[in-house]
């Protein structure tokens, strides 16, 4: 009976590793749209009626969710202390601490910091307006490869686990 139960437990751990796996793609494609959901709100807020830095950033943590909130919260608060690091830089560092956007999302947020509260409020625009199409674009690729490669971390759990039973029994 105890060996029945083991063999239970091992099976239902190599399935619950592939079914973790597959919602651990999930949730990146679901940050990626969080943080295009959030420069589209910053990008409405520009156009409609063009604050301050800290206030268009405020507003958009206040309207975000995920990654997007965070680093939008990070900002409002590091430009208190803009004398010891430039907006730039603080920029680049809080999208770089966003674990869950993967390298290539965090690429199309990089170059946002030397834009914003720098130039005119169309530049602005048109710069997040640019980045938020291109992490659409990377969470449309990235929900496909979500799909595609989430059947196959649940085959292999579901796979793994069943060999480990035969291996064992």
């Amino acid at each position: 009976m105890i060996h029945v139960l083991g063999a239970a437990l091992v099976a239902a751990g190599g399935a619950w590793m592939g079914f973790q796996a597959a919602a651990g793609l999930r949730r990146n494609v679901e940050a990626v749209r969080q943080m295009g959901a959030g420069l589209a709100l910053l990008e409405r807020e520009l156009e409609l009626c063009a604050p301050p830095l800290k206030q268009l950033l405020n507003r958009g943590a206040a309207g975000s969710q995920g990654p997007a909130a965070a680093l939008f919260q990070g900002c409002v608060q590091g430009i208190d202390c803009l004398a010891q690091e430039d907006f730039s830089s603080l920029w680049r560092r809080l999208v770089q601490e966003l674990e869950e956007l993967n390298q290539e999302g965090q690429a199309v947020l990089l170059p946002l910091g030397d834009t914003l509260g720098r130039y005119e409020e169309a530049r602005q625009r048109e710069a997040l307006s640019a980045a938020r199409r291109r992490l659409e674009e990377l969470a449309g690729r990235m929900e496909e490869d979500s799909r595609r490669l989430g059947r196959v971390y649940q085959v292999l759990g579901l796979s793994g686990g069943a060999f480990l039973v035969i291996l064992l029994l």
